[in-house]
């Protein structure tokens, strides 16, 4: 057997020393290496013609050398965030992993042309779109890596560097801790950290900081505070593509946007077409939203405030103490893990609601129905009039002209201040007073 095998090596134009190496590895402890090397020595002097006639034909000789090119030159991995294949070279010092573009291509081709593999570029681009690269989930490498949990308290410690005035800030950011990275973990097609702290408080004072700085350094690439919420392809995207979207400046939100941003909250998965492929998938979504504001008037949705963890910072943010992160995501694994409750049940979402109403934005139209009109009370007279009746009113005593899609929200801002109702073969009817001028003076 072993002068077959060497015979075959000859003739494929395999050195000697590489033969006997080879089959010294893959027989190891079972062959004695100067039998080996005698028997392979005696082949290689008496054979002739030395790689005149190899085993293998042109294509498959040529595929194999380019498996043996890349992995003893570089290491490659397939990002399933990024949908982009990276590169290592194995002779650096350094080990950050690069994305592997054009320029990078053509030099991984000139190289394998240096050796004398002749090989076009378009070869190299198969190979490394294929699924001889291995694929990198960089959340679940992460998290899975981790080592045990010291049991100290770093979530809630890591949300007190936070100064302000609501107490019950600490347990909702460690909820929305564990909810983060359960989701990282595991992918849920039905629900998903739909829950966004926002933090609202002077310029300067170290939000975004603290935001960015929530990721450890190995993952902070996949953070972004950047997102055009014009663009509903590419906010989409962003889902599948970080893990923590800041949405910086949250009161730049036009009242259009915010039903856009709920949409996203909650969106699950995502429908993207990945790159070298003609179809359109879903994937998974990772990413969970986190917001800063220099101004308190922010949520113009007063339906959708349940989804925000509304906080006015009172003071600087402490960004200069470290953070252990291994153990800080050590302990929300291990939380987890234990059957920790990562979500908000009905009757939490609604404390949130009512905490969040110093934060909602008071449109002109409910400041001018209390100028106005004022809520029936027993035993005086009222009228039923319909929401679009009183705006009209509204709009007849203070000069002020509404848009049709504000008539449309109006009824939803009279609900909000539970104004009594009515429901009448003409619709839902509100039981109001209107104010007479010696009223609206006072009022």
């Amino acid at each position: 057997m072993l002068t077959t095998l060497a015979r075959y090596c000859f003739r494929s134009g395999i050195p000697e020393e590489n033969t006997v190496r080879e089959i010294l590895h893959h027989f190891y402890h079972r062959l004695k290496e100067g039998i080996v090397r005698q028997i392979v020595g005696n082949v290689y002097r008496t054979e002739r013609y030395f790689g005149r006639y190899p085993v293998f034909p042109k294509k498959m000789s040529l595929s194999l050398q380019i498996d043996e090119f890349m992995n003893r030159r570089y290491l490659f991995r397939f990002n399933t965030m990024t949908h982009q294949v990276e590169y290592h070279p194995r002779a650096r010092y350094k080990t950050e992993f690069q994305p592997v573009t054009e320029r990078v291509l053509n030099t991984i081709s000139m190289n394998a042309l240096n050796e004398g593999l002749d090989l076009w570029d378009r070869d190299v681009k198969r190979w490394l779109h294929s699924e001889r690269v291995k694929l990198y989930k960089p959340m679940e490498e992460y998290l899975y890596t981790l080592p045990r949990w010291d049991g100290t308290e770093r979530i809630r410690a890591l949300a007190a560097r936070i100064p302000c005035r609501q107490a019950h800030w600490e347990e909702c950011f460690h909820r929305w801790f564990l909810s983060m990275v359960g989701h990282w973990m595991w992918p849920n097609p039905e629900y998903a950290n739909a829950i966004s702290p926002l933090m609202v408080g002077p310029q300067g004072c170290g939000k975004s900081t603290f935001c960015r700085n929530l990721l450890p350094p190995s993952l902070r690439s996949y953070y972004t505070d950047s997102i055009d919420l014009g663009s509903k392809r590419d906010a989409k995207t962003h889902l599948h593509r970080f893990a923590l979207i800041n949405m910086d400046e949250f009161d730049q939100v036009s009242p259009s946007q915010q039903g856009f941003v709920k949409n996203l909250l909650q969106k699950p998965s995502v429908d993207v077409r990945p790159a070298y492929e003609s179809t359109v998938k879903e994937v998974r979504r990772y990413a969970s939203f986190i917001g800063t504001s220099n101004h308190t008037d922010l949520l113009t949705d007063p339906s959708g405030s349940r989804r925000f963890i509304c906080i006015e910072v009172t003071g600087r943010i402490d960004n200069q103490s470290p953070i252990h992160y291994a153990q800080l995501y050590a302990q929300a694994i291990h939380e987890l893990n234990q059957g920790a409750v990562y979500w908000f049940s009905a009757r939490e979402e609604a404390q949130l609601m009512e905490s969040n109403q110093l934060f909602e934005v008071s449109p002109a139209s409910e400041q001018l129905f209390f100028q106005y009109f004022s809520p029936a009370r027993e035993g005086e007279p009222y009228e039923k009039l319909l929401a679009v009746e009183i705006l009209t009113r509204i709009q007849q005593r203070s000069k002020i002209r509404f848009s049709p899609s504000h008539i449309v929200h109006f009824g939803r801002i009279l609900k909000k201040l539970k104004i009594p109702n009515k429901k009448t073969n003409r619709g839902v009817c509100y039981l109001v007073k209107e104010r007479d001028q010696t009223e609206e003076q006072k009022v």
